[in-house]
């Protein structure tokens, strides 16, 4: 007399509501976590191409004796965005870019759609600037006098790292220059536009974002 086989208990609809409830919570509590690795880092990339950017304008200021690039003259490409390009592996893109021509120009229009990766930051969205089809560029240099007896003055003339400090800042959201058209200001009207909430930056300057050291590289 042979035995039936016994029989096999099926997965209730319970318990598996229950597993994909845990399956859920366990997926949920990982999101934070993944948040915060893909946000650290992007901070990681974008201080990076801070001290690269640095690095480029420390040796161009060697190569020229201690002379900062020339001011932008915008509409044409030109100042540090240009100038410090042969020092970031980007020559052919510097020679590219005729500084008699504006950037909308269809001598320029190739280069200027080539923005390097290092004028971008990753906190930055994506945006456009006044000339269709060219980015704008994620910094700015601050340029301000370091002696008490150039402070307020504009004289024209060479610009000596010996009487002039520079550091690259974020750009504001607003920013439409062309990033071949350096984007370059002074400390004071830096300090103005923050005191006066005008400096709309496109992260939240918090210290829980550990941003506020990304705003400080330069010579």
């Amino acid at each position: 007399m042979t035995m039936p086989p016994p029989s096999r208990r099926g997965v209730s609809l319970v318990e598996l509501l229950v597993c994909l409830a845990i399956i859920g919570i366990l997926v949920s509590l990982s999101f934070p976590a993944i948040h915060s690795v893909r946000a650290g880092m992007a901070r990681a990339e974008c201080a990076d191409h801070k001290r690269q950017l640095s690095l480029a304008l420390d040796m161009y200021c060697d190569a020229h004796r201690g002379l900062l690039p020339p001011p932008p003259t915008p509409p044409a490409p030109g100042g540090w965005a240009r100038e410090i390009l042969p020092f970031m592996e980007e020559r052919a893109l510097f020679e590219a870019l005729d500084v008699r021509l504006p950037v909308s120009a269809p001598g320029n229009a190739q280069a200027a759609r080539s923005r390097p990766p290092m004028m971008r930051c990753m906190f930055a969205p994506w945006r456009d600037s006044d000339v269709a089809g060219v980015p704008p560029s994620d910094f700015v240099l601050v340029v301000t006098p370091d002696t008490q007896v150039n402070q307020g003055t504009s004289r024209p003339g060479p610009r000596r790292t010996k009487d002039f400090s520079a550091w690259f800042y974020h750009a504001p959201q607003d920013a439409t220059a062309p990033w071949p058209v350096s984007v370059e200001i002074d400390r004071d009207t830096l300090g103005r536009r923050q005191a006066a909430d005008q400096w709309p930056v496109w992260h939240p300057a918090a210290p829980t974002t550990g941003l506020g050291s990304l705003t400080d590289e330069g010579l």
